[in-house]
């Protein structure tokens, strides 16, 4: 989501450009709570990079927790990892969230959700700091038995020339 990213290189050239930009990823992210409120889902999953760095905007954190909170108003269920922008954003340290936003820690963890007969696991590990050079994969639990497994990760697969590599993994 990279919420109210500064796009700095687009500022630069184009202002006017950048602030439409720079305001269409709360609009998106709108988009997304809006879409889950009228499907009803059970829960959101967010795989990191909410924030773009270091975040220390009160008005962003304002805005997420104003999104979160219609969710938890809805009963929907939010699980959340941090990316690797997101490990070193002080106001996602510090921002308090509905007890339905469940965000893991820096070591792996699992959570099981019931509902309607099905058991699912949503298991999750967060960057600590913005610099993961090895595969976090291997840190995961197993999957649980007689429940549905989600894995939320967020890496950079095998990587893109050009780009920082963080959590490298295969598809394998």
């Amino acid at each position: 989501i990279h919420l109210d990213s500064p796009l700095r290189s687009l500022a630069l050239r184009n202002p006017e450009l950048a602030e439409l930009v720079g305001d269409a990823s709360r609009q998106a992210f709108i988009s997304i709570v809006d879409l889950c409120l009228a499907e009803r889902v059970d829960a959101l999953v967010i795989a990191g990079d909410l924030y773009d760095g270091d975040q220390t905007s009160m008005k962003t954190a304002r805005f997420l927790a104003s999104q979160m909170t219609r969710l938890h108003q809805a009963g929907i269920r939010v699980y959340m990892i941090r990316g690797n922008h997101d490990a070193i954003s002080r106001i996602s340290k510090q921002l308090a969230l509905p007890d339905t936003v469940t965000i893991f820690g820096g070591r792996a963890q699992y959570v099981v959700q019931s509902g309607a007969g099905l058991e699912v696991a949503f298991h999750g590990l967060s960057f600590a700091n913005p610099k993961a050079p090895e595969n976090l994969l291997p840190k995961y639990a197993g999957p649980q038995e007689g429940a549905a497994n989600i894995g939320i990760m967020h890496t950079s697969l095998a990587g893109s020339p050009g780009h920082d590599v963080y959590a490298p993994c295969s598809v394998a």
